[in-house]
């Protein structure tokens, strides 16, 4: 503000003098030109000249000498102007930064004139879903300790909105159960994974939702997902180790066998092949089930190349699925009998927690449509347990599945969009699992009518799952809403990305004596917005908001009482 207020004054200040400066050189030119032409002496028209120019103020002359001459000495002033500057470029009151907080004009740009049209982030700062009007993606990163209201002040008060279809992941099941029938009311198709109570979930077949142009594709992914959440720590830094490499191929054959060969392919049919698995360390040679099943496929592949016209399209593409799945499972049949065994022990221990009952029934078949959410207006609700990751790998198999999903619908439509707008708010983000290739999704997400809020407790979380591709998520995220941590790393990382304004400081030195002297002196100094100290100490009432190409606001968080969820009907 007080950069702003002095650079206005020297501005008006510099006007007047040039105004001034320009009548006083019009007005000597045209008496010295008026009193030479009369034959007046240089000593007469100098000793009269300030009295011919009092006597008549607002003469002003428009004979072009006069014109040339006043425009000559505002031209030669700003040329002293320039020169005493050096030619330099200067920013008064931002050496050192410009970061300040963001008012409610800066902000105004990017909001519907509608409360009720906008995703909110604050009590007075929100984005409206109309990105071709601003500009800006709707993805966010919600930052928030435990306790700071993430689910209170951000996802139930947006979700009750009610603007796009939504897929929420619901760490205690609190949210379907306190606004599940109201937003059924309101015309919303509700379905719920629920990875806690497995005998109250909608059906989830993954295996439904592979690219119909591309299966083997999915194939590969769903497995090096199951691969990647369903290992340890130590695992995770060996995942191309001899053992996993196996496994992973092994996966890949049994997956694309089960998908080729059988009407309903489920991921239960998966689990029954390992079951059906053997090796023997006497006998190498010996065949069991799934040996036998494959050779039979081998077979069929055979008759196939040898005569490609007696087959019509589908068994083609049936052939050609089960001609990649014997491939994938080569490489398995070519151990040793203990190799291969470790190979099926370890495969089945992974995929064991799948063997439950309930589980297994879950993801037998599928009624949670996972296609319907850009079709017409629903809620998903994914119930996670918050204290025990079991069943984590489930859950980013369903985005990663409902991301796919929606994508072909997307890509395969003839607007490029989805039809309703899909938005998901990702509560509990760290405990998800990793989604793959989610930070080239979250990239492509906006032309396709798609967005991710992303819900963690502190920065460090999404840096120790992701490694090198957070900041890539990260900064596909317009929005950054930060709700209070005491998180050091996460309140240094948005403390830099604030930035670092100019203040002045007063510095008082006094010294004592006969000849006591005191001094007072002013200088300016880098300031950070709000330092990590500040950050970790901001009111529990109140919240960061950041917004690409907006100065930041320190703004209050949502008040649910005071709240417009829904626009007023005519």
């Amino acid at each position: 503000m007080r950069r702003t207020r002095s650079t206005r004054d020297l501005t008006i200040f510099g006007i007047v003098f040039a105004v001034i400066l320009f009548w006083i050189v019009d007005k000597v030119c045209f008496q010295v030109r008026v009193d030479h032409a009369r034959g007046m002496s240089i000593d007469a028209i100098s000793n009269r000249l300030f009295t011919d120019i009092i006597s008549r103020p607002l003469h002003f002359s428009l004979y072009r000498t006069d014109l040339l001459a006043a425009t000559a000495s505002l031209v030669a002033l700003g040329l002293i102007v320039l020169y005493n500057a050096g030619w330099r470029k200067e920013r008064n009151g931002e050496e050192h930064g410009s970061a300040s907080w963001g008012t409610a004009k800066d902000i105004r740009s990017f909001m519907d004139r509608k409360p009720a049209k906008n995703i909110q982030f604050t009590q007075t700062e929100g984005l409206s879903i109309d990105t071709h009007q601003t500009q800006r993606n709707i993805n966010a990163f919600i930052i928030g300790g435990s306790g700071t209201g993430k689910t209170r002040f951000f996802i139930m008060p947006n979700l009750r909105r009610a603007l796009t279809s939504y897929a929420v992941t619901d760490p205690k099941g609190e949210i379907m159960r306190d606004y599940g029938l109201e937003l059924a009311s309101r015309g919303y198709q509700v379905r719920c994974l629920n990875l806690i109570d497995f005998a109250q979930s909608n059906h989830f077949n993954p295996m439904k939702y592979f690219n119909r142009e591309d299966p083997e594709v999915s194939i590969l992914r769903l497995t090096e997902n199951l691969i990647n959440n369903t290992s340890g720590a130590a695992a995770k830094e060996s995942s191309d180790s001899f053992w996993v490499s196996s496994e992973r191929a092994l996966l890949n054959a049994l997956i694309a066998f089960v998908y080729f060969a059988e009407e309903d392919p489920s991921l239960p049919m998966v689990i029954d092949l390992v079951g059906r698995m053997g090796a023997s360390e006497q006998d190498e040679n010996k065949r069991f089930d799934v040996d036998l099943m494959f050779e039979s496929a081998k077979h069929m592949v055979a008759s196939y190349l040898k005569d490609p016209d007696q087959f019509d399209d589908d068994a083609t593409r049936i052939i050609q699925g089960l001609e990649f799945a014997i491939k994938e499972y080569t490489p398995f049949t070519q151990g040793a009998g203990e190799t291969k065994k470790s190979i099926i022990i370890s495969l089945g221990n992974r995929l064991a927690p799948m063997q439950v009952g309930h589980v297994r029934a879950m993801l037998s078949d599928d009624d949670i449509d996972l296609g319907r959410l850009g079709k017409e207006k629903t809620v998903l609700f994914l119930e996670l347990s918050d204290t025990d990751r079991t069943f984590s790998f489930l859950a980013s198999i369903f985005y990663q599945c409902l991301f796919e999903e929606n994508i072909y619908i997307a890509d395969h439509s003839p607007e490029g969009h989805v039809q309703v707008p899909i938005q998901c708010l990702l509560d509990e983000f760290a405990n998800i699992g990793k989604i793959p290739d989610f930070e080239q999704r979250i990239s492509t997400f906006r032309s396709r009518w798609i967005s991710a809020c992303i819900v963690m407790q502190s920065y460090s979380q999404g840096k120790a799952m992701y490694k090198e591709q957070w900041d890539t998520i990260v900064g596909n995220c317009d929005s950054i809403l930060y709700l209070g941590s005491n998180d050091n790393t996460t309140n240094e990382w948005l403390s830099k990305r604030l930035g670092s304004g100019t203040i002045d400081v007063r510095e008082d030195s006094q010294s004592y004596g006969m000849s006591g002297s005191s001094t007072k002196s002013w200088h300016k100094v880098k300031r950070e917005l709000m330092t990590p100290d500040e950050l970790a100490l901001i009111r529990s009432d109140e919240c960061v908001y950041t917004l690409r190409g907006v100065r930041p606001f320190l703004s209050k968080k949502i008040n649910p009482s005071t709240f417009v969820y829904e626009a007023k009907r005519s």
